[in-house]
Formats: structure tokens, C-alpha cells, sequence
């Protein structure tokens, strides 16, 4: 009794058989700690590594060590924790070593005989034990003479039941271990999160009587890095509950090439329908000692494999959990293994990859349409030395395609020219680009960004008139939609504002809308399966033939940026635009080409309202009072 490890090894051999690793023994000690002087202990441990063996046994270490009186189990459901009373009550019922040194506890159980309705009558020399041995919700040791275990309580209970007030016989629960409170569903929930959260920091530990402190412990394993498990065992954000993680590899190897080596002939067997990997368990044994050098595991039990043959195929537990990490992933090693989920995992982002926008091609070449393109729109950032340009063509149903994009240059400039010389020569160059880039476009509008060079953006467009007009991007926090007049003229999320005394109309966009609207696009499948007709919604870039990398830089471009939802104090998520790279320069021109296309109709799904607006054409767009310069392009009512 004075050696819990000692007392699992006796009493119950069969469960554990192999030695006791770091984390057993941590966690044992952990729940005797707690169990004297009360408080909380979180512990993430590696997933079918025995916590929850140890856990089962420990449930009855600590009532036979007299150190608890009112135990409650707690898991994710009612049904897992349902599993763990059942253990307990089984324990008591059958295991004859526990009969011999504890007959006041296990002999009164076996005289029911499997029927709890005799429990009520049950006495010893004319006195009730006054046992309560059901299969619901909780059991009461037998009342016998010299027993100290008399009256001490079990009740169990999944996290969605009601645990306020929980009372029974006038006592409260002194002892609640808490295994695995969260499913793969509920990890992944932020609104299940926060209520599981709210169910233990108000109902569970709100059970704590004013005679004694409650002790809490517990056991789970890290599913992401925002789950309720994470949030627990990390110190930062709960100091209260004494946070530890524990991985099943403590330490890597030093030479982690050869164990690339070995998952590579693995996986390489295992194509060849050698289920077995007979070839890297030999490259394995020969390889062994410089395999192991410098690795430390958290308990060296393993799960022998052996054939008929006789030949033995895990060695060692390092061997098992690279052969885990072959099988599935080294992400899902860590997450379910090592309770260090990817960072990845802190965060829901679109998944755009810059691979991925690569493989968007279609059989266009490049500055080539299809005859069904409806709308074509250019957009420019303007840069000092370079302006990024990206030329979109849109069909019906939002079919997209990028003829052409590019740089436009702007020379004789340097570090000490002033600003009023960089608006001038970027001017000149805009005439230069319309002229030999934009003409042969022939766009039905072009969006110039005027966020930096405003006065060269606003001076080109008066100039020039239609289709070039001034831009200038919003972040979701600014943007507002105005209600339309005669001075504002909403689109979808974008206005025309018009500039008085600058004498233009300025394209107002929401930028970040419409930069994951655009990699959105681009995260459709281009083609309809078994056919060469494209997906609505879809975007592709022009063909470059044998030019593996013409679109590297672009598409690492168009990823520079992205939408994210991060998690805040781990209860909810915060929607924000990261930026990856300030290369972003051909996104920016991208997304205002895009909004440009939504302002002449480009819809993904198309509007059923009558009231809504149709598309602008050119016969509907109407002169402004300035009347050399038109006016944006404006929608008339069915």
C-alpha cells in the first residue's frame, strides 16, 4: 500500500505486465499527489500508451489506500465513462487477490451474487451494510464492522451531464479524474470547446465543498492546438492546472537520415505487397546502434510482432513508432503520439499552396480568349520602380482565365528622387503601358491603384477617361458599403465614389474580400471529370508550353497572403489577413481586377432577386457631367 506502482504490478498483473515508463510513473505520482493535498493536474500522454490502464487502476489504489471517499470518473461520454465504473465494479466482483487482502470490501459484493436488489436487505450480524452495487450512475462500499471503507462513493459521468449540486448522503465528491474530455468532433468545434471549458472550470470544479480541498487530475491527449486538451496543459494559458505534455519519442535520433532511409524501404515493400517489410527490418538490424544514437523513448515497452517462421519484425519501441510514423504521417505521429500537433494545426486557413496555382493551366496561350468571354478587366499596383499588371477574362458562370500579366516599368528614378519626380515618371509610364499594353487588351475597365501614387493615378485617369479609373483597397475592419446616391454607387463589396475636385470617379474595394475571393478560384478544380469543359468558379492561367517555371513567381504571389482564423485565449477564432510575403504585388493587382469584374456582373452564383441589378454593358453606362472622362460604370434597374 505504500507503493502504488507495487500495488498495480500485485493486484492487478494482467494489465500490467510491462515495466512502468517515465510518464506511468509521473502520472501516478501525480494523482497520489494530488490526492493528499487536493488541487489540479493536467496531463497530456501519448494515445495507447496505458494512461487510461493506469488511470482504471488507480481508481482503486486510491480508495484501498483510504485516500478518497467520493471518486468521479469523468470522460468525453457518458458511455466511456459508464466503461471505467464497470471496471471498478468488476475489479471488486472477480479478482480474488483483492478478496483475500480486502474481504470487507470484495466478500459482501460476491454474497449479491449478481443481484443488486439484495443489497438492501444485506446485513452483517444484524446491521445493513448498506451497499449500493447497481449498473446506474454510482455504488456505495458495504458498512462492516472495523472496515475503514464503509460509505466511500463512486459516480461517474460524461461531460454533457449535470454536475451542479452533485450530493449524495450529504457528501461531495472529494477525487474527479478527468480522462480524455473531448472527442475528435469536439476538439475541432471552438463552440464545443468553449462549453466544454465552461463546463469544467464552472460545473466540475465548482463541486468543491467548504470541508476539504477537491483534487482534480487530468489524463487526456492533444488533438490540435487549439483544443480544450492544449489549452489545459499548457501553463500560459492555464497556470492553474500545472500543465505537463509527454511524447512517446522523449528525445530523436541524431541521425534522422537513416531513419528516412528505413520508412523509404518500408513504404517501397509495401508497394512491392510485402505487407511485412522484410527489407527494412533488416536494414534496420544492421543500422540498429547509429539508428539509436542519441534517442530516448518514454517507456520502452513495444508490441512484438512475430511470423510463423519465427521471424521477429519490431525490435524496439523506437522501431514501433517510426514504423507508426511510415504508416500514417509524421503530422499524425505528432498529434496523436507526441501531443506537439503541426503549428499548422493553430490555425483554419484556405490551404492555397503555390503548386496549386501552378497547376491551374488551361490550353490557351498566352493573350489568348475564349469567343465566350464576356468581360475583360485589368488591374495595376503601382509600385516606384515596378507596377504589377494582371489582364482577367470572364465567361459565363465565372469561368476565368489570365491571358496575360506582367511589369510595367518605371526608369529614371533613384533613392534620392523626391515625390514629386516619382509621381511624373510614373505618369510617363502609365501612358507608355496604355499604349502598348492596355490598347491591344482592349479591357472594359481597368483599375489603377492610387493607395501611394495618388496624384500620377488620379491624373493618368482624368486624362485618359475610360476604362481606367482610380482604386483604392480597404481592409475588412474599414470597409463599409454606403447606401447608393448620387455620389456613391455600391457594387459587390466595392463602391464608385465620386472625387469632386479631383474630377474622377474612385473604385473603393474591399482588398481582402477579394483576394480570397480570387484564391478561392483558384482552389476549384478547373475541369469537369472525363471532360475538357471547365468548372464554374474555376481560374486558370494561359498556357506556357515547356516553361515549367513561367508561373513561379506569379503563383508565389498570388499565396503571399491569406485568411486566417486564429484562435484568442483558445475559446474563439479571429478572422485576420496574414501576410506570408511582401512579394504580394501581382495578388493585390489580381484581387482589383476581380472586383472589377464583380462591378460588370461576374458573379459565381448568379442573382435570382428581381431587384437586383443586371450587369453593366457598354449601352447602359451614361455620361457624367464630366462628360470627357464618363463616369463608372453604372447599373439600371430591370
Amino acid at each position: 500500500m505504500a507503493d502504488p506502482e507495487l500495488f498495480l504490478k500485485t493486484y492487478l498483473p494482467d494489465e500490467f505486465r510491462q515495466p512502468f515508463g517515465r510518464v506511468h510513473s509521473n502520472l501516478i505520482d501525480a494523482i497520489v499527489e494530488r490526492a493528499k493535498t487536493g488541487g489540479k493536474k493536467a496531463v497530456a500522454a501519448p494515445r495507447k500508451r496505458g494512461k487510461s490502464t493506469v488511470i482504471k487502476g488507480m481508481n482503486i489504489y486510491l480508495v484501498l489506500a483510504e485516500m478518497v471517499r467520493f471518486l468521479v470518473p469523468i470522460c468525453a461520454t457518458g458511455g466511456h465513462a459508464g466503461r471505467m465504473y464497470k471496471d471498478f465494479r468488476n475489479k471488486f466482483a472477480t479478482n480474488d487477490l483483492l478478496l483475500e487482502d480486502f474481504p470487507e470490501v470484495c466478500y459482501p459484493v460476491r454474497e449479491l451474487d449478481g443481484a443488486p436488489q439484495r443489497a438492501a436487505k444485506q446485513h452483517v450480524d444484524g446491521i445493513l451494510t448498506k451497499i449500493v452495487w447497481t449498473a446506474g450512475d454510482y455504488l456505495r462500499l458495504p458498512d462492516v464492522p472495523g472496515s475503514p471503507y464503509g460509505g466511500v462513493k463512486m459516480a461517474y459521468y460524461g461531460m454533457d451531464a449535470a454536475f451542479r449540486g452533485l450530493n449524495i448522503d450529504g457528501d461531495r465528491p472529494d477525487y474527479l479524474i478527468i480522462d480524455d474530455p473531448e472527442t475528435r468532433e469536439s476538439a475541432k468545434s471552438i463552440s464545443q470547446i468553449e462549453d466544454r471549458i465552461e463546463i469544467i472550470e464552472k460545473d466540475i470544479e465548482g463541486l468543491e465543498g467548504q470541508d476539504s480541498p477537491m483534487a482534480i487530475t487530468m489524463v487526456t491527449t492533444i488533438q490540435n492546438r487549439y483544443c480544450l486538451s492544449f489549452q489545459f496543459t499548457d501553463p500560459e494559458i492555464k497556470p492553474a492546472w500545472d500543465g505537463e505534455r509527454y511524447g512517446w519519442i522523449a528525445k530523436w535520433p541524431d541521425n534522422m537520415d537513416l531513419w528516412d532511409e528505413y520508412i523509404a524501404r518500408r513504404q517501397k515493400a509495401q508497394k512491392g505487397r510485402d505487407r511485412h517489410a522484410i527489407e527494412a527490418v533488416e536494414f534496420y538490424l544492421s543500422n540498429r546502434d547509429a539508428m539509436h544514437a542519441g534517442s530516448e523513448m518514454l517507456a520502452e515497452n513495444f508490441l512484438p510482432v512475430t511470423l510463423e517462421n519465427g521471424t521477429e519484425l519490431v525490435h524496439s519501441a523506437l522501431q514501433e513508432a517510426f514504423n507508426k510514423i511510415s504508416d500514417t504521417s509524421m503530422a499524425a505521429f505528432r498529434t496523436e503520439y507526441q501531443n506537439d500537433p503541426e503549428p499548422e494545426e493553430e490555425i483554419q486557413k484556405t490551404g492555397l499552396t503555390p503548386g496549386v496555382v501552378q497547376s491551374r493551366v488551361s490550353h490557351l496561350r498566352q493573350r489568348e480568349v475564349e469567343s465566350d468571354t464576356e468581360v475583360r478587366v485589368v488591374g495595376i499596383d503601382l509600385g516606384k520602380y515596378q507596377s504589377h499588371w494582371v489582364d482577367t477574362a470572364w465567361r459565363p458562370g465565372a469561368i476565368g482565365d489570365t491571358p496575360d500579366y506582367g511589369v510595367m516599368e518605371t526608369h529614371g528614378l533613384s533613392t534620392t528622387s523626391d515625390s514629386k519626380a516619382i509621381e511624373i515618371a510614373i505618369l510617363a509610364s502609365l501612358e507608355t503601358w496604355a499604349d502598348e499594353v492596355v490598347a491591344t487588351i482592349q479591357p472594359e475597365l481597368c483599375l489603377i491603384d492610387s493607395g501611394t501614387f495618388t496624384q500620377a493615378a488620379y491624373e493618368f485617369c482624368r486624362r485618359r477617361g475610360r476604362p481606367f479609373y482610380p482604386s483604392k483597397g480597404w481592409d475588412w475592419a474599414r470597409f463599409r458599403m454606403p447606401k447608393r446616391s448620387d455620389s456613391r454607387i455600391p457594387f459587390q463589396e466595392s463602391y464608385a465614389s465620386r472625387q469632386v475636385e479631383e474630377r474622377v470617379w474612385l473604385y473603393n474595394v474591399n482588398t481582402e474580400w477579394w483576394k480570397k475571393w480570387l484564391q478561392e478560384r483558384f482552389l476549384v478544380e478547373p475541369w469537369i471529370l472525363g471532360t475538357q469543359n471547365r468548372n464554374a468558379g474555376s481560374l486558370c492561367l494561359f498556357n506556357a508550353g515547356n516553361d515549367a517555371k513561367r508561373h513561379l513567381s506569379f503563383s508565389h504571389h498570388i499565396c503571399s497572403e491569406e485568411e486566417r482564423f486564429v484562435p484568442v485565449d483558445g475559446k474563439s477564432l479571429r478572422r485576420e489577413w496574414y501576410v506570408k510575403n511582401r512579394n504580394n504585388h501581382w495578388l493585390d493587382a489580381m484581387a482589383l481586377a476581380c472586383a472589377g469584374a464583380g462591378v460588370l456582373g461576374v458573379r459565381t452564383i448568379a442573382p435570382l432577386d428581381d431587384e437586383e441589378p443586371e450587369a453593366p454593358s457598354r449601352r447602359q453606362v451614361t455620361e457624367s457631367p464630366f462628360s470627357r472622362h464618363g463616369r463608372p460604370y453604372l447599373v439600371t434597374q430591370r
